[in-house]
């Protein structure tokens, strides 16, 4: 089984792309063989911990090292992604650094359209991408209002430095 990614395009030579939550043991042998096949070197995981316990994740971080994949959970436990705002920028700052330095970017969470899509929209603003198009490119325009919310609350608060 592979996993699919949304590649977001016009990155230069890095990517960033949204992948659909692991669908269960084969996540660590099949699925993240696939994403290392195409490319990704760093894949970030915002599943909580009670996610991955029920889709028996156990061997992610082994696999992933094997594979030569730099894997980064970020097991998002809040109700709300603007709960854990600093966390979300200061790893969407990290993610911006790879994807400048060329390398490929996936992002995932359960339903792979809250806190992986305020990743990778935080991600793209911090790579100087306006939080309106950011939205777009990585959801083709229906965003969730608690990403589109956050986001444009934060581009307007802090400015950006690119």
């Amino acid at each position: 089984m592979t996993a699919s990614l949304h590649v977001i395009a016009g990155m230069g030579s890095g990517r960033l792309a949204i992948i659909p939550h692991p669908r269960g043991d084969d996540w660590a042998d099949d699925q993240l063989s696939a994403l290392a096949g195409d490319g990704v070197s760093v894949l970030v995981s915002a599943l909580t911990t009670a996610e991955q316990q029920e889709m028996g994740l156990g061997g992610t971080v082994a696999t992933a090292a094997k594979l030569g994949v730099d894997f980064l959970p970020f097991p998002s436990e809040g109700a709300e992604p603007r709960d854990e705002a600093s966390e979300v920028v200061g790893l969407a700052g990290r993610l911006a650094a790879h994807v400048r330095a060329g390398r490929f970017v996936a992002t995932q969470c359960f339903g792979g359209v809250g806190r992986s899509t305020l990743l990778a929209c935080t991600t793209l603003v911090l790579l100087g991408v306006g939080p309106g198009e950011a939205l777009r490119r990585v959801t083709g325009g229906s965003p969730t209002p608690v990403t589109r919310d956050w986001l444009h609350e934060h581009s307007v608060q802090h400015a950006v430095r690119i």
